[in-house]
Parts: structure tokens; C-alpha cells; sequence
């Protein structure tokens, strides 16, 4: 197979399936050339396709579209059909979703391999299973989908976290939820959603806990109050939306972030109201000013937030 087409909401995840297939085939970096179809046009591209390598027997083409150029998809299909077998070709496109009458997709689905490489948990499960493979690593299908909830759905992160397990389990290679727990660093997004929730639930122990927490981080209480601050717009807009009867989906496309936060939030709507949710982010937009003003301490005054005292 030397035509594929990667297409994806996320470039860093089509980005290591390229690294992979770099791998797979074993292309130099040298060896490897990239354009767009904006600035370079297609007959220049399959001009470069069609010459050999001067120094290695394969190379990889790269190509980034944006799906807006005006392609010509006969020249294409006509280089397709005679090949160079020495040049590989891989268009990426991101996209959250892909239209399959696309002329793109219809000529690549024909003579290549096409892959959607959405960061969604079913794709990043198989993410981490490849590489678990790929380093004679073993881990369950359960504690893989624990670990991507623990550290999120970045993928240099991902790969920074397995490494670390690695080292640790070089011996046996076999991680267990025991090994998550004791090195993973759990993601921020989950940690502030953790500390909102406590803030709306009450919990001033449970608060104040995770407070000392992101100080033990080394977080700045104004860091911590922009963090915050950010969490509670989130939630109120899934509430709104949510309240318009919008599904998960389209509330992770309107507000642009990823299904799993959405997931997260709605699974907790009934804890609280729009109202309650502009109080807060109200009171932490007074906060931020009077710390900005000089009228109140930076620690006092999220501590005053976190426990719920007028400040």
C-alpha cells in the first residue's frame, strides 16, 4: 500500500500515525517531503513523486489539505493508477468529521488506506494498545481506558506518561492499575473539574484539600482562580446547551473541546443551576478584581472562595 489518506480533529494524533507508518516503512528522515495543495500545485507534487530517491531506495510525500483547494482529481487518479512504487503518499486532512462524497474520500477509499484518527477513547484506546505492543508491554483493556481518564486526551502527554511506566515495569511489562496510580500525574482538566465540583457540592474539606494540592504544584493562586473561572463558563455553557436539548456531540463541537469533558460534565448537571453557575463565576470575576486592585490578599481570597465566605 503506498497511497493513504489520515483524517482526524486532532494534527498531533495524525501526526504520530505518521511517525508509525515512518517507522513501518522505514523512511529516512531525509526522505521525507511535505506540502500543501495552497502553495504548491498538484502537477509539481507528482513531478517530485514520480523522481527515485537519490540516496535511498523509498520516500514518504506528506501532504497537508485543507479540503478547500481546487484539486485535479483525474491528474491525480491517472498518477495513481501508474505509480512510482518507491514514493509513499499520505494526505492529512483535520477535520472532525469527514463527508464520504467528498472526492477526496472517494478516490483515496478506492486506491488507499483510510483511516479517521479522531482522539476519541475507542481510537486512543487502540493508540495505546499499539504502542504497549509495539514495546512488548502489556496492560488490560480496562486499566488502558483508566489511564487515558487519568491522564487525559493529549497525546504528547499520553506518550510522556507511558514512558514513564516503562521504566518502572522494564522488568515484568505488565502495568496494573497500581503502577497508574503510583506515576501518573492525573490531568488538570480532571483536577479543577474535581475541585468545582467540591465548591458546588459544599465539600470545604474536600476543597481545600485539592487547593493545597495545586499549591504543592507550585500553581499560583491567580492561576488557580483563571482555572477556576474557565471551568464554571464551561459548565454553564453545557448546562445551557444541554438545556436546549443538544446532544454531547454537538455541545463538543459548539464549544469546541473534547466529547470526554462533555461527558464528564453532563454526567453532573442535576447538582446544580444556571443560576448557581453564574454566582460563582461571578464572585470569582469580583475576586480576580479586588486581587488586581490590591483590596485583598491572593491566598486569603481564594481561600475565603473555597470556603464559601463572602470575602
Amino acid at each position: 500500500m503506498n497511497f493513504y489518506l489520515f483524517y482526524g480533529n486532532d494534527d498531533n494524533y495524525i501526526n504520530k500515525r505518521i511517525d508509525r507508518l515512518i517507522n513501518d516503512i522505514n523512511i529516512d528522515i531525509n526522505d521525507i517531503i511535505k506540502y500543501n495543495f495552497t502553495d504548491y500545485k498538484l502537477e509539481d507534487i507528482l513531478e517530485e513523486a514520480s523522481m527515485n530517491s537519490m540516496f535511498n531506495n523509498n520516500k514518504l510525500i506528506i501532504i497537508d489539505s485543507n479540503l478547500k483547494e481546487d484539486i485535479d482529481y483525474e491528474l491525480l487518479e491517472r498518477y495513481i493508477n501508474n505509480y512510482n512504487p518507491h514514493t509513499y503518499m499520505v494526505i492529512k486532512i483535520k477535520t472532525d468529521k469527514l463527508d464520504t462524497k467528498k472526492k477526496i474520500y472517494k478516490l483515496f477509499s478506492k486506491y488507499a488506506k483510510v483511516e479517521e484518527l479522531n482522539n476519541d477513547l475507542d481510537n486512543l484506546s487502540n493508540y495505546v494498545n499499539n504502542l504497549l505492543k509495539d514495546n512488548n508491554f502489556y496492560m488490560s483493556n480496562s486499566n488502558i481506558n483508566y489511564f487515558i481518564a487519568k491522564v487525559g486526551n493529549n497525546i504528547n502527554n499520553i506518550d510522556n506518561e507511558l514512558e514513564k511506566l516503562y521504566l518502572y515495569k522494564f522488568d515484568d511489562k505488565k502495568i496494573e492499575k497500581e503502577d497508574i496510580d503510583d506515576l501518573v500525574i492525573n490531568n488538570i482538566d480532571d483536577e479543577i473539574f474535581a475541585i468545582t465540583n467540591a465548591v458546588i457540592n459544599n465539600e470545604v474539606d474536600k476543597s481545600l484539600d485539592l487547593y493545597n494540592e495545586f499549591m504543592m504544584k507550585n500553581y499560583e493562586p491567580t492561576q488557580i482562580i483563571g482555572l477556576l473561572a474557565s471551568q464554571f463558563q464551561f459548565l454553564y455553557q453545557v448546562k445551557y446547551l444541554y438545556n436546549k436539548n443538544k446532544t454531547q456531540n454537538e455541545i463538543a463541537k459548539l464549544i469546541d473541546v473534547h466529547p470526554y469533558r462533555v461527558k464528564l460534565a453532563i454526567g453532573n448537571l442535576y447538582n446544580y443551576t444556571e443560576s448557581d453557575l453564574l454566582h460563582y463565576i461571578s464572585k470569582l470575576g469580583k475576586l480576580d478584581e479586588d486581587i488586581k486592585t490590591g483590596n485583598i490578599d491572593k491566598n486569603v481570597g481564594l481561600e475565603l472562595f473555597l470556603l464559601n465566605k463572602d470575602m
